[in-house]
């Protein structure tokens, strides 16, 4: 499957999850627009548009789209990975100030991306697919993980939104659980409290065991998700599968 020349946009693209898809991407010939609120993981450049903000500015994030669209021409896909675990705690423990920030960037920066994209769509009248990050945690409940496994659900179920009113205008919308990636979010996962995440030592035994997809994995699989016409997904929200040892 050939994707060079498309153009894909990744948020939260400094580190993790996104900083390994931008690097993919990249060596699969795709035109990257990339942002986080720290220095994405490649710099401005012919085949990047690279800038720093929170997704969660309205106005920055429709300039950003506006400027990945002035370079390249065109927006094939939009990938909304920006997202945080913290805090993980019980919920009786958690300051309403951790809980609004923690629904501001993985609940609303998934809103100003994806509404960025889907006006963006409406005005060039052109298709697109959305790809919202998701974890198994939008499914299973975790003890500490209160936030997280609310705001993933959300994101599930907004992007079952999105795609309903969507699908007649140009736009393919899902939710991606890439599995379990070796990232910042894992190792800050693997320092917590016992007390906080009983679950610790499984998580700690996956470390030791290697059991992880990678970035790669990833990527690939979402290229394939957004691009592969012989296997485009049956649902709107998808979990990979593990990748193969």
């Amino acid at each position: 499957m050939d994707v060079s020349g498309r153009v894909a946009v990744i948020t939260g693209a400094s580190r993790g999850i996104g900083a390994g898809l931008a690097g993919r991407f990249a060596e699969r010939g795709l035109r990257l627009g990339l942002c986080a609120r720290n220095p994405p993981a490649l710099p401005d450049g012919p085949e990047v548009v690279s800038r720093t903000f929170d997704i969660t500015d309205l106005a920055a994030t429709e300039a950003f789209c506006e400027a990945v669209h002035d370079r390249f021409g065109k927006i094939d896909l939009w990938i909304n990975n920006a997202g945080v675990l913290d805090p993980i705690a019980p919920l009786r423990d958690i300051s309403p100030d951790a809980w609004q920030r923690h629904l501001d960037i993985n609940i609303g920066g998934v809103f100003s991306g994806s509404g960025a994209f889907v006006r963006y769509l409406r005005r060039q009248g052109s298709q697109g697919v959305l790809l919202n990050v998701s974890s198994g945690a939008s499914t299973k409940a975790y003890h500490g993980w209160s936030a997280y496994c609310a705001s993933k659900a959300a994101v599930d179920h907004l992007t079952r939104c999105l795609d309903l009113e969507e699908r007649d205008h140009g736009l393919r919308a899902h939710a991606v659980a890439p599995g379990v990636v070796d990232t910042d979010m894992q190792a800050s996962i693997r320092e917590s409290a016992a007390t906080d995440f009983p679950e610790l030592p499984r998580f700690q035994r996956r470390k030791a065991e290697g059991d992880f997809n990678s970035t790669r994995f990833v990527a690939d699989e979402m290229l394939k998700i957004a691009f592969d016409p012989e296997s485009p997904p049956d649902d709107v929200a998808v979990r990979l599968s593990d990748e193969p040892r």
